[in-house]
């Protein structure tokens, strides 16, 4: 290669690596020369494809960081609290609708099944003879009792299992009233009850000598005042079956917790109302929560 002066073209396809070439002072054949980097070097493809470096008074420069601002955060947080206020006690008020559901399937079942157990092992044709007229209340208990595994009954007031509590009606509409609140029209009362270890638990009360009940219903005004007036009925009725599946845990409510069975002058027993049917057969349980002593709106 001949020497270049400082007019000199390059040549063609090469540049050179030191500046004092361009000077013509250094011959150039005493300094390697370098090749300007073509399309098809190797080290400028990656997977097939061509890879262009940054421009170098671009590599120093930092990297720009994005992230969410302390208001963002913020205003996110109280969108989930919103929501979650919202959606968690209709969540928690489903879950507890199903765990009454497989606890009241659970108790209809040890009922049905004790008493066929009952029959079965004393020859009997109709669940009359469990439930006859002629026993009390007391000597029933103790049979039904027997045929229940691992069942107990209530002599006396215990704490844990024994102990008496008020019972609410299905929803507040049709709840007793008293001076204008909320009141217990009845009780799950303590004596002679059964009770298992699941926490659920029966109470027995015997029709006496006939199984045709009468009776009278009070009368109320819309603010659950007794108006004196009474409404007498009369009930095909051998025996009163109570049955609670989770004892005084709650919310006692009939239709809820707590369902009623009427024995009958054809041997056969029934669930009150339409609470167990629903259950039962549509998997479906409706009942209003309310408080005892609150103003009645």
């Amino acid at each position: 290669m001949k020497q270049l002066g400082g007019s000199a073209a390059k040549p063609l396809g090469i540049y050179f690596c030191h500046p004092e070439l361009d000077s013509g002072s250094i011959n150039v054949n005493n300094y390697p020369l370098r090749k300007e980097p073509t399309l098809i070097d190797s080290d400028l493809r990656q997977n097939d494809r061509l890879v262009f470096p940054r421009p170098y008074r671009e590599r120093g420069r930092a990297r720009v960081k994005y992230g969410f601002t302390l208001a963002e955060v913020l205003i996110t947080l109280g969108i989930i609290g919103v929501v979650a206020a919202i959606t968690i006690p209709v969540l928690m008020q489903n879950y507890q609708k199903k765990v009454l559901i497989a606890k009241a399937k659970q108790g209809h079942s040890i009922l049905e099944n004790s008493i066929r157990r009952y029959m079965a092992d004393n020859g009997c044709d109709d669940m009359l003879c469990l439930f006859d007229v002629t026993k009390s209340s007391v000597e029933v208990a103790r049979e039904f009792s027997s045929v229940v595994k691992s069942s107990h009954i209530c002599t006396k007031s215990e704490k844990k299992f024994c102990s008496s509590y008020p019972l609410k009606s299905n929803n507040p509409k049709g709840a007793y009233r008293v001076d204008g609140k909320y009141a217990a029209g009845d009780s799950f009362a303590y004596l002679w009850r059964i009770y298992l270890p699941n926490g659920i638990s029966y109470v027995i009360g015997m029709s006496k000598g006939s199984c045709v009940v009468t009776g009278e219903s009070i009368v109320r005004d819309e603010n659950g005042y007794d108006t004196g007036k009474r409404n007498p009925w009369s009930k095909d009725r051998c025996a009163l079956v109570y049955m609670d599946t989770n004892g005084i845990q709650g919310p006692n409510q009939f239709g809820a917790d707590v369902f009623q069975y009427d024995v009958k002058s054809d041997g056969k027993i029934y669930p009150s109302g339409n609470y167990m049917k629903n259950i039962i057969n549509k998997n479906y349980i409706d009942y209003k929560p309310y408080n005892l002593g609150a103003e009645v709106k």
